[in-house]
Formats: C-alpha cells, structure tokens, sequence
C-alpha cells in the first residue's frame, strides 16, 4: 500500500492557476498591455523625444507653394485707395482702404472646387490669411467678374480683398500672408464625396506694399 500524498498547498494551487490563467490570454493582448507598460514607464521618466516638426515653408512673392490640393502663386500686395475691381466697398469718407493681394490659383484636383466656405477655416482660396486680420478676404477675379468655382488645371488669376483703415497701412510695409494646407478625405456615410479636413499653415509669404492711387489721382 503505497503511502499518502501530501496534499498541495494553497500557494502552489494558486500557482498552476494563475500559469493556466496566463495561458489563455490571447497573445495580442499580451503585446498591447506591454507597450502601455512600456509607454507609461517612459513616461515617468521624462516621455519619448519630441519629434521636430518641419519648419514652414518661408516664401517670397512669386514663388510656387502646392497645398490644399491648389497651386498658390501671391503676385502683388497692394493698398488700393479705392475697390478698384473687388467687391468690397470701403468708406473713403472715414479714410478706409482696399489690402488687395493678387494671387494665381491652379486648382490640382480633378474636380472643380469653390474658391471660399463658410468655415472659420477654409481649405480653398479665402483660407489665404494677412497676419494680423480676422476677417476672410472677399476673393474675386482680376477682371471683376465674380469668382464661385476652380476648373481642373486652369490657372486664376484672382483678388482677395479686406477693408482697412487708413493708416493702418503704408506703401513699403511689409506683410506675411499664410496659405493653407489640408487633408483630402472622401466620406463614405454621413458625409459623401470630396472634402478636405485638418486644415493648417501650410507656408507663409512675406512681401512689401505697393500703394496703388485711386484712377482720378493718376497723371
């Protein structure tokens, strides 16, 4: 008769079950719960490195900048005495301006594209900004005619027009525009089709005021 086996104590119960237990988990599982053990151990001791973000684009007037799916080339900045060709109307009496700046526009997409939203932030043509204005410029082609839509491939050539205060600006300042950047998206339910989302600075233009005298103060 062979002798009595000791029975298993409750640590070693404890033990088989806890190896069976780890057994089961499902190995991504395991995978994941290492890397937040990993994260937030990094964490604690100061974070991984921050990645240096690419400085912005810093251009000149004439040059190139693609974004937005749009090619965006500033040709001018100038303070207008008068609306000239836009369709902002300034109060010369109160001593307002037209900050005019002329840009040629190629829209990159295969479709055409509005040139302004109703967004703060705008992905097309009116998300041009000058530093130091809020409002949205009032865009319109050199030759007067209303602008709504951007052919495919066509270049543009357009006004983007704000309203100013006399004095607020002078012949031979200088200003930085910033042109924007955006992501392609196409929705699937809520939102179909095309549109463009994340918008950012995409580069910032820097040029000097050309004062452009109202028609009657020409020689």
């Amino acid at each position: 008769m062979s002798a009595p086996q000791p029975r298993r104590s409750g640590a070693l119960r404890a033990l088989n079950w806890a190896r069976r237990t780890f057994e089961l988990i499902p190995t991504p599982w395991l995978i994941t719960a290492s890397g937040a053990v990993l994260l937030g151990t990094t964490a604690a001791f100061g974070g991984l490195d921050a990645v240096a973000e690419p400085p912005l684009p810093e251009l000149a007037i004439g040059d190139e900048y693609s974004g937005a799916d749009f090619t965006f080339t500033v040709r001018a900045i100038e303070l207008r005495a008068d609306n000239g060709t836009t369709f902002v109307f300034p109060d010369e009496e109160n001593g307002e301006q037209v900050l005019a700046v002329v840009v040629e526009v190629v829209n990159d997409f295969p479709v055409a594209r509005a040139l302004s939203t109703t967004s703060r932030l705008s992905s097309t043509v009116d998300g041009i900004a000058v530093e130091g204005l809020d409002a949205k410029p009032v865009v319109t082609r050199v030759d007067g005619s209303a602008a709504s839509m951007l052919q495919p491939d066509v270049p543009a050539e357009l006004v983007l027009a704000w309203v100013v205060p006399r004095g607020a600006y002078e012949e031979g300042d200088t200003v930085t525009l910033s042109l924007p950047d955006a992501t392609h998206y196409v929705g699937t339910s809520v939102v179909s089709g095309d549109y463009w989302w994340d918008v950012t600075v995409g580069a910032t233009v820097t040029g000097t005021i050309v004062e452009i005298p109202a028609p009657e103060e020409l020689p």
